[in-house]
C-alpha cells in the first residue's frame, strides 16, 4: 500500500527519538531532524505527506518554516508541536498556515487521532497530491505523474475514483463488489467483468511508464501495491 510519509522536526533528540520510533511501530515511514536547516533538506527530498513541526528550535522559529514551506508550493497538512499553549501562539502558529497547534506534553493517542484526521481531511481535498508509489496522485485534475519522471498519466473518471476508494481503504484493498458500488453505483446491469476490463487497462497504461507493481490483486478484489 502507499506507505504516508511524516517528517518530525524536533530539537529535543529523545522527544524526537520517540516519535519517529512511534510513528514507524504505527506503520507510517517517518523521519526525524532537528534543525530547520535539515528540515528543509529533507522535506525537499521525499516530499512528505505530512509534517509535525516544533515551534521553537535551536535555528529559527518553526513558524517562519511553515511559512517557507507554503512558499514552496507544498499543500501537505503541518501539525505544529509546542510547549507554549497560549491562545496568542495558537493563533500566530493558524495564521502561519499551519493545519493544527498541538500542545506539549504530547498524548500519543491524540496525535495520532489528529494525524489520521488531518490525512482523511487532505486526501478529500480536489488538489491534493497524494504520493501513491512511484507516482502522485491528484484527483482534481485526473492524473498521475511520475516522481521521477515527470511524465503525466491522465486518468478516467472511474480510474480516478477507484484510485481514491483505495486510497481510503489503505492496506485492507476492496473486493470487487465494494468496488463495483463505490466507482459504479447501485446497477444490476454492470457485472464484476466491467471492474475487471477498468483494472487491466489502468494496469497497462500506468506500465508503459513503470513496470513497478502499482495494483495488486487481493481479498478477492484489489489494492495498492
Amino acid at each position: 500500500m502507499a506507505i504516508m510519509k511524516i517528517v518530525t522536526v524536533e530539537d529535543d533528540p529523545h522527544l524526537l527519538e520517540t516519535l519517529v520510533d512511534q510513528l514507524n511501530a504505527e506503520g507510517f515511514a517517518a523521519q526525524g531532524c532537528e534543525s530547520l536547516a535539515d528540515a528543509k533538506t529533507l522535506i525537499s527530498e521525499i516530499e512528505p505527506d505530512l509534517v509535525l513541526l516544533d515551534v521553537v528550535l535551536a535555528d529559527g522559529d518553526g513558524r517562519d518554516m511553515c511559512r517557507w514551506i507554503r512558499s514552496e508550493g507544498y499543500t501537505m497538512p503541518i501539525l505544529m508541536l509546542t510547549g507554549q499553549n497560549s491562545e496568542v501562539d495558537t493563533i500566530e502558529g493558524l495564521e502561519a498556515v499551519a493545519n493544527d497547534y498541538i500542545a506539549k506534553p504530547l498524548r500519543m493517542g491524540e496525535l495520532l487521532a489528529r494525524i489520521n484526521t488531518h490525512m482523511q481531511l487532505y486526501q478529500s481535498r480536489e488538489d491534493a497530491k497524494i504520493t501513491v508509489g512511484n507516482f502522485y496522485f491528484v484527483q482534481g485534475h485526473k492524473t498521475l505523474t511520475h516522481k521521477e519522471n515527470n511524465k503525466v498519466l491522465n486518468l478516467t473518471e472511474k480510474e480516478t475514483s477507484i484510485i481514491r476508494f483505495l486510497l481510503k481503504k489503505k492496506g485492507d484493498g476492496a473486493n470487487k463488489q465494494e468496488l463495483l458500488e463505490e466507482v459504479w453505483g447501485y446497477n444490476a446491469k454492470m457485472t464484476t467483468h466491467t471492474l475487471e476490463t477498468h483494472i487491466y487497462r489502468l494496469r497497462q497504461k500506468i506500465g508503459y511508464i513503470d513496470d513497478t507493481p502499482f495494483l495488486v490483486t487481493k481479498n478477492n478484489g484489489y489494492g495498492l501495491a
